[in-house]
């Protein structure tokens, strides 16, 4: 009798440590739990690319999730870009969504990154050469101070956003730097690139967003 109550003592107790590693992995997931986190956007905050700052760094807005969306599994050529903000220091604001019509590369880059340093100038080079099409270059959790050298040395007359906790990077799944995203106008990612851009390879990617 003792041995048959042990059985199932120790059984009950499987079941329940199986629940808990199924909770917590659903948890893990955000299943149940909508997107969570992100950035409550004020509609009357809202502004055009154009009215961004003028100068190296547009600006520099930080990189924030928005409130009540959900990102893409996906991540391939012809599904949706994840959608994120671009929010400056006072309230104003730009989603990515507000940018269809245009084409768009989101450049995923650090300071410490020697690959980064090689295709900058290429990239910047092909924005300035480009008025319609929008360069957002995505530095990788370090500081202002840090940033903002390296974008006067490469005079990045484009927004250079700052994802300090790295949210986006984890919401296109960056595992290495630097990683471009090329955006058609539709919205939908056209090409993903991960390494350093030769312009071979760059004009190759840009021609098929037109």
């Amino acid at each position: 009798m003792l041995m048959y109550a042990n059985r199932r003592i120790d059984h009950f107790c499987r079941l329940w440590l199986a629940l808990g590693v199924v909770a917590l992995l659903l948890a893990g997931c955000g299943v149940g739990g909508g997107a969570g986190g992100g950035v409550e956007l004020d509609g009357a905050k809202k502004i055009a690319l154009e009215n961004f700052p003028v100068g190296v760094g547009r600006g520099y807005p930080s990189a924030q999730l928005i409130a009540g969306q959900q990102g893409n599994p996906t991540l391939q050529p012809g599904s949706p870009a994840p959608n994120f903000a671009l929010l400056l220091a006072d309230g104003s604001h730009l989603s990515l969504s507000d940018l269809q019509g245009r084409p768009v590369v989101i450049n995923f880059w650090a300071t410490w990154c020697g690959p980064c340093r090689l295709e900058m100038p290429e990239l910047m080079r092909a924005a300035t050469a480009d008025p319609d099409l929008v360069l957002l270059a995505i530095n990788t959790k370090e500081e202002l101070d840090t940033v903002q050298p390296f974008a006067d040395d490469f005079t990045m007359t484009t927004p250079v956003v700052l994802d300090s906790k790295g949210d986006v990077n984890n919401l296109y799944a960056v595992r290495g730097l630097p990683t471009t995203y090329f955006i058609d106008a539709s919205g939908a990612i056209s090409a993903i690139h991960q390494g350093v851009l030769i312009p071979p390879t760059l004009k190759e990617r840009l021609d098929a967003l037109r």
